[in-house]
């Protein structure tokens, strides 16, 4: 995929569309089945991986086409990908709000198929809108304007939310990366033994357990209160304090936790350096800023904070 290929991806067909989203729901099937990636393993939504040869972390995209391409010219992403060795992860929230939700839905789908175990597709909140509504969807418009009303429910209900339901929600990299879209969940009993399962089947036991609506939606604040934890002014979700990360990473015997969902100018450090949140659209959010991460192996052993990590963010 050149340059001029990726521009070519602004409007691709209705059958480009569903195929390249059909290729990607089976190697995303088959991942989960298999539980196998190089460098890995996956279990439902949960991946842990060991510390790839390099690494590149990519925030919410949310539609805007030119930083992701931006991004991916950058990493020179045809040679990054080539080794199944290294990874990119996504944090999700590939759509909505900016201008080519499909444009980036198709090309993430392209990563995925052609570097199957190159890539993590992540989770976001804008990737759950029928389990956790919310009134900024505007994927289902936007496809039923370029494929019409008939095509576009059947390329978005068929399609586009089986898709969304096989994402990844967390992703650990062993003893020193702890991934989530939007923040860790508040839970007020020891999940020390069991958390890896717990986010495995967060989807399946979503209507009775809130933990995948907690690690989509979550925020970390300063909290004053005895539980370290509120609710949300998003009206979903929770804040969750400095006690909550720390027993997180105490858990997944990790450094950090990198997250997204909240614009920023590229990056913001939480928690004395237990959270790091990425952002990587500008389109949107155009008085906030856009970054990636990108670090060796080496690099990333190094990292025993949020400070040491924010040295390998670029900003674009």
């Amino acid at each position: 995929m050149s340059k001029d290929l990726l521009q070519s991806y602004i409007k691709p067909s209705a059958n480009s569309f569903i195929r390249m989203i059909d290729a990607t729901i089976n190697v995303l099937y088959k991942e989960k089945r298999t539980g196998r990636i190089i460098g890995g393993k996956i279990s439902g939504g949960f991946a842990n991986l060991h510390i790839p040869e390099n690494l590149v972390i990519v925030g919410d995209i949310h539609g805007d086409l030119k930083s992701f391409c931006q991004i991916l010219q950058d990493i020179d992403f045809e040679r990054f990908l080539a080794n199944p060795n290294n990874k990119i992860i996504f944090l999700g929230d590939y759509i909505d709000r900016g201008s080519n939700s499909i444009g980036i839905l198709y090309i993430v789908c392209y990563l995925k198929n052609n570097y199957p175990n190159s890539v993590i597709l992540m989770r976001g909140n804008h990737e759950a809108p029928v389990e956790f509504p919310f009134s900024s969807h505007d994927l289902p418009f936007k496809i039923a304007e370029d494929y019409g009303k008939e095509l576009g429910n059947l390329i978005y209900n068929d399609k586009i939310l089986t898709l969304f339901r096989l994402l990844i929600l967390a992703t650990l990299i062993q003893n020193q990366l702890f991934l989530v879209h939007g923040g860790v969940p508040i839970k007020d009993r020891s999940v020390a033994t069991n958390f890896r399962r717990l986010i495995a089947s967060a989807y399946e036991n979503h209507i009775y357990d809130n933990t995948m609506q907690e690690i989509l939606w979550n925020d970390p604040r300063q909290i004053q209160n005895s539980h370290n934890w509120e609710y949300s002014r998003r009206g979903i979700g929770k804040h969750f304090g400095m006690n909550i990360s720390r027993k997180w990473l105490r858990m997944t015997g990790t450094k950090v936790i990198v997250r997204g969902h909240e614009p920023c100018q590229g990056f913001k450090i939480d928690h004395n350096g237990m959270v790091v949140t990425l952002f990587s659209c500008r389109e949107p959010y155009p008085n906030f800023t856009a970054a990636y991460i990108s670090l060796s192996y080496h690099q990333l052993q190094s990292v025993k904070d949020g400070i040491d990590l924010a040295f390998f963010i670029t900003k674009i």
